[in-house]
């Protein structure tokens, strides 16, 4: 990988003529795409299949940057806080100098001035980048790449969000299949900076290039972004090792080996894990999992076997927070 990176990422190309950026989707995800670009400075077309749609999306990054503002805010205090139960005395000076330091106020109003909701796909032939944030299904992408062959010009790079999907097979519907790349960002993308690059097998380096490093050179609200390269296969990389382990815990779960609740412990007192596998289910979705698990399963065999426990839990439309209840009970927390 290093000889990879020392190929291909040491010359920056094209980052300066990177001036719009589209996304496609306005959904929890597409817009959570569109704030960090629009953080970062870049104007934005957050583009869905309706005004009501697209203006939602528009609605979610408003509360994110409000959100963002309202913790910055409360930094200072819990500083204070925390050296005053360590026994410190502060002078209001001193206070005050804390406040000065710590707290960043954001600049909402010209964040949001840098992004446009629209349900045209006109409105996006300007654009440098566009993000595809769409259903996580293959024919629905697909179709995505495809009409937007009639907006954009050969220069313009077109990526996809996708945890799973094949961005060759995007591509074959795409009119500049050397342009498409897998652009995926991790949930939400505003606090995880973590992004995973694969060129399609029609792909060129330099598409590759100038996305590496033009990710490379942004922020989100915690930290700089850290782009890495990967192969177009089924999960990529973090997808592909973390469903196994929590097709693997809800295996451990089945056979009544542990309780969910003991299960969630063990890995993040044990392992380190930020979230339980089955917390962190409920919170991605159990729909989007199984469905990905399913995708695995056809793609890399028994060992991606999918439970009946996940499969009925979708079939009983419990999908985690987002329907108030999936291995938890949202409504009693």
């Amino acid at each position: 990988m290093k000889k990879f990176k020392d190929k291909f990422f040491i010359i920056k190309l094209g980052i300066d003529m990177v001036n719009k950026i589209g996304v496609i989707g306005a959904g929890a995800m597409g817009s959570s795409i569109a704030e960090v670009f629009a953080y970062n400075g870049y104007e934005v077309i957050l583009k869905d299949v309706s005004m009501d749609y697209s203006n939602k999306g528009f609605n979610n990054i408003k509360r994110i940057l409000n959100d963002f503002e309202a913790y910055n805010k409360k930094l200072p205090e819990k500083e204070i806080l925390r050296m005053e139960k360590n026994g410190i005395e502060l002078l209001k000076s001193q206070k005050d100098k804390i406040l000065e330091n710590l707290y960043k106020p954001v600049n909402i109003e010209s964040i949001l001035k840098r992004i446009t909701p629209s349900d045209s796909y006109d409105s996006l032939n300007n654009c440098d980048i566009i993000i595809e944030a769409a259903f996580e299904d293959q024919n629905v992408k697909n179709k995505i790449f495809e009409e937007l062959s009639k907006y954009t010009g050969e220069n313009t790079i077109v990526a996809t969000n996708t945890s799973s999907l094949s961005i060759t097979e995007m591509a074959s519907h795409y009119k500049y299949p050397n342009k498409a790349i897998l652009m995926h960002f991790f949930n939400p993308p505003y606090t995880l900076p973590l992004i995973e690059i694969a060129p399609s097998t029609q792909g060129s380096d330099e598409a590759a290039r100038e996305v590496y490093n033009l990710l490379s050179g942004m922020k989100n609200h915690r930290d700089k972004m850290y782009p890495v390269m990967t192969k177009d296969r089924a999960g990529f990389i973090v997808n592909r090792i973390l469903l196994q382990v929590i097709n693997e815990a809800v295996k451990v779960y089945d056979e009544n080996i542990a309780s969910k609740e003991d299960i969630d412990i063990a890995m993040k007192k044990g392992a380190g894990f930020p979230m339980g596998p089955f917390e962190l289910v409920d919170y991605v979705g159990v729909d989007i999992v199984y469905d990905v698990l399913k995708t695995f399963n056809n793609v890399y065999g028994d060992r991606f076997n999918v439970s009946e426990t996940l499969k009925n839990l979708v079939l009983a439309g419990y999908n985690g927070k987002k329907s108030g209840k999936g291995f938890y009970n949202y409504a009693e927390r």
